[in-house]
């Protein structure tokens, strides 16, 4: 008889189905299973010496609410959600949340379930580990400042090591997420993780402005399509390169190439690294990008015989000249975003184009 990789907490309401699945996975020594019908009752238990669990949700109509309920709690949850589908927003609320993963309508239970409970496992283990040495450092300040020791130094450790634990531990009332991606990663670094693991799903990226969310597809580690707002493929990979702090979320999924899919036909690390590229030149600019809904024109007059542009403006003028709106130049253009923003500051600061909307900020 094996032994069971983890002890899970079914909490809240299941369905038949669920229990069903859970009660199998449980028969089969897979987890050692114990259930908790009320997630408030279980919230307001005092913790078990700060040990952490990991909990499954069912994705009922309060699943968002309850998980909501343990990020506030005291207790220290790894926490996992099982559905037979999960919808875009589902997965943007896990995205945001402390949600280590989820898992769909599993026919068995099979390498990658088996995966994300060692996953889970792990988790609870890092945190206990964590945990117990935070305790330990909080007994000597606590000598310490019970000893009247450079009072300073003190201060300087309690100070710290809050820090600490807010960063490793997780404080229940921050928008903080432990996802299967490491949040410290770029994008760069996530790709070229799933290229060498050779996963199949999707990876969600959320970075911290409005409308700054997108998606890309892989098969097997290669990717098959991107999209973010109203661009497609690689421009819509650059694109979300250059967002600030994003935050990520990978679904893996079982599915084959649609008929309007291909792979896109280059290397992960030759694309990483052009994007990496196209995001430093982004950095160098980043104070002069011209707001999204900012509306621009070529100035007529500023163009005679003697002007000479380089491929790059004559091409972004010629962009100017046909969208007009910032917006709409960047996701109807077929270069990068990167080369159009340099072309718009370029065409600016040489007067051949000029802004039609009333704004505090420079082109």
């Amino acid at each position: 008889m094996q032994s069971p990789l983890c002890d899970v907490i079914a909490l809240g309401d299941f369905s038949t189905w669920a229990k069903q699945l859970l009660n199998e996975w449980n028969s089969q020594d897979l987890i050692r299973l114990s259930f908790e019908s009320s997630v408030a009752s279980f919230c307001n238990q005092a913790p078990d010496r700060q040990i952490a669990r990991i909990v499954i949700l069912d994705n009922g109509p309060s699943i968002r609410s309850s998980t909501s309920l343990l990020l506030g709690s005291p207790h220290e949850v790894v926490i996992l959600w099982l559905g037979k589908s999960f919808s875009k927003e589902d997965l943007v609320f896990a995205f945001e949340n402390r949600v280590l993963g989820t898992i769909e309508n599993p026919k068995t239970f099979d390498k990658k379930i088996f995966e994300l409970l060692a996953r889970a496992h792990t988790a609870c283990s890092q945190k206990n580990q964590i945990g117990h040495l935070l305790h330990s450092v909080k007994e000597v300040v606590l000598q310490l400042e019970a000893k009247n020791q450079e009072v300073e130094i003190v201060s300087e450790l309690k100070t710290g090591l809050g820090k600490v634990e807010k960063l490793v531990m997780g404080s229940p009332h921050s928008n903080s997420s432990i996802l299967p991606l490491a949040q410290t990663q770029g994008l760069g670094d996530v790709l070229l993780t799933l290229s060498d693991l050779e996963r199949t799903g999707t990876l969600w990226i959320r970075g911290n402005k409005p409308g700054e969310e997108g998606k890309i597809d892989l098969l097997q580690g290669k990717v098959t399509y991107a999209e973010t707002g109203a661009v497609r493929q690689l421009k819509a990979i650059y694109r979300m390169f250059c967002w600030n702090t994003p935050r990520f979320l990978f679904n893996r999924k079982e599915f084959e190439l649609n008929e309007n899919e291909e792979l896109i036909p280059m290397e992960m690390a030759s694309l990483v690294h052009e994007g990496i590229q196209q995001a430093r030149r982004f950095q160098m600019i980043q104070k002069e990008i011209p707001p999204a809904e900012l509306r621009v024109d070529f100035v007529p007059r500023s163009l005679n015989d003697k002007t000479s542009l380089t491929p790059r403006d004559f091409y972004t003028l010629v962009q100017v000249a046909e969208y007009h709106h910032v917006s709409d130049i960047l996701d109807f253009s077929t270069d990068w975003d990167i080369d159009l923003y340099e072309g718009l500051i370029s065409l600016k600061r040489s007067g051949y184009i000029k802004v039609m909307s009333p704004s505090s900020k420079a082109v």
